[in-house]
């Protein structure tokens, strides 16, 4: 038997095993979701030093962004929900309607089932058990499928998972892009896929032989609009962590910065001295995190290049280094519309700069690309803010900020059209893996919907006409 056949063998497997046990687990008390939760939480400190080390080898990620991007999410993310799983599954009861005297009516969230969650390679531990934080607070059944890029995380995510889990309640499932067209073709009662919009058509194409629900986190070109009322050492300080962090490879970190034609020059000339503040010599910095691949690497490459023959100017870095997948932070000018750089997302340690005289002009250039997963507006003016994000959509929007709303608890975290769809976080990653199920009681044998049985008679038709007219 191949090694492609026994990953499939071994996905139909766990995934019958789970359907077989998913009702049961479903209909455990609170108390059995919490212990999960504290399980998880338990192992993600116990391997904090092993995760941190595995995203070394993998992304060359320093600890500190191992610590703040993969750690703490998952953890605040866990803490949230312990705080909050018995409000968020409790019984809801609603008044009763004239019409359906009589009767009692409520309804109550319920586990959808077995769940699918196929995450990145960008953030491989936040953006697998953070969805599996809500699947379980929701009592699902999960299959974990993390990517087959960063396969030291996968293979301690496995580890890490076997120890606290049976395979029939969680389990990761290690392989590559077969694995993964197989598994999201199975009847999972919802699939959560983050990644890039091209794979995303795919699993929402297979999704739909079962009619699976389907959340989808995706990307897209975020903006980053700066205009001349902004706080330019403060917007500059900001944009350049969040583009630069984990080298650009962050699905709401700034791709593009939209600056007012009055500043821009003190902008990028700010920009490129916060760079150096932050990095140094970009080539040699240990702070920045490498290219997946190379095969990404030559992709952000030739978006450079191909901006450079197309008339834009690298005003710092521009040097890379494919034997290390390592791409020094860089920035462009001369950017315009046309260029390859600016019709798909970057990934990578590049901002380009457009300019622009009048608001028109960035709203225009907005619109031109299709709705991003994050939005940025750095002013003072609240008319400028108001007109910004009132003549915009997109999955979330941080005003004078960045990244800090994928970190708010409470939030609601997702794209919209080409960059994703549905909730995550809190109480909207809960209902995404639940059910609100609704019920209604009869209360006394003799009540309202009674009187509208057949045979019809003119008594029926003088209740239907009272009901239409009065209520």
């Amino acid at each position: 038997m191949s090694n492609h056949e026994n990953h499939i063998e071994h996905a139909n497997r766990h995934f019958a095993m789970q359907q077989a046990r998913a009702l049961e687990i479903g209909n455990r008390p609170l108390s059995e979701r919490k212990k999960d939760l504290k399980r998880l939480l338990s192992v993600l400190m116990k391997y904090r030093d092993a995760i941190a080390d595995a995203v070394k080898t993998d992304l060359n990620k320093p600890k500190v962004e191992s610590d703040l991007s993969e750690v703490f999410p998952i953890k605040s993310d866990i803490k949230h929900a312990l705080s909050n799983i018995d409000e968020w599954a409790s019984r809801k009861d609603f008044s009763t309607p004239l019409q359906l005297l009589g009767t009692k009516a409520w309804a109550k969230p319920e586990p959808k089932g077995v769940v699918l969650i196929i995450s990145p390679w960008n953030f491989p531990f936040n953006l697998t058990f953070g969805p599996l934080v809500s699947a379980l607070a929701a009592g699902n059944t999960a299959v974990l499928k993390p990517s087959e890029s960063t396969p030291t995380c996968a293979a301690l995510m496995a580890k890490m998972v076997s120890e606290i889990f049976d395979p029939d309640h969680v389990v990761v499932l290690e392989g590559g892009p077969e694995l993964s067209s197989h598994l999201v073709s199975l009847p999972f009662n919802h699939i959560f896929f983050t990644g890039g919009p091209q794979i995303g058509k795919k699993v929402l194409r297979a999704a739909a032989e079962h009619l699976t629900p389907v959340t989808l986190e995706l990307g897209g070109k975020s903006p980053a609009i700066v205009d001349h009322t902004a706080n330019l050492n403060d917007a500059v300080s900001r944009i350049v962590w969040a583009r630069y962090f984990n080298s650009g490879q962050v699905c709401i970190s700034p791709d593009y910065a939209l600056v007012e034609k009055a500043i821009a020059e003190p902008f990028v000339a700010q920009v490129v001295a916060q760079i150096k503040q932050f990095y140094g010599d970009g080539m040699a910095n240990t702070n920045l995190s490498m290219m997946v691949h190379e095969q990404h690497f030559d992709k952000v490459v030739a978006l450079i290049n191909d901006a450079i023959e197309k008339g834009a100017e690298v005003v710092t870095g521009g040097r890379s280094d494919r034997s290390r997948c390592f791409i020094e932070p860089t920035v462009l000018t001369k950017v315009t519309p046309e260029m390859a750089i600016m019709n798909e997302e970057i990934f990578g340690p590049v901002l380009p700069i457009l300019i622009w005289n009048h608001p028109d002009e960035a709203i225009r250039q907005i619109h031109a690309l299709e709705r991003p997963l994050a939005y940025y507006v750095f002013s003072k003016s609240k008319p400028n803010v108001r007109r910004f994000v009132n003549e915009s959509r997109a999955g979330s929007t941080a005003i004078n900020e960045t990244f800090v709303q994928f970190t708010h608890p409470e939030l609601p975290f997702g794209g919209i059209n080409f960059s994703g769809m549905g909730k995550a976080h809190g109480k909207y990653g809960f209902d995404t893996f639940s059910n609100e199920r609704s019920f209604v009681k009869q209360r006394f044998r003799l009540n309202a919907p009674k009187f509208v049985h057949p045979p019809y008679a003119k008594f029926t038709q003088k209740l239907a006409d009272t009901l239409i007219r009065w209520f």
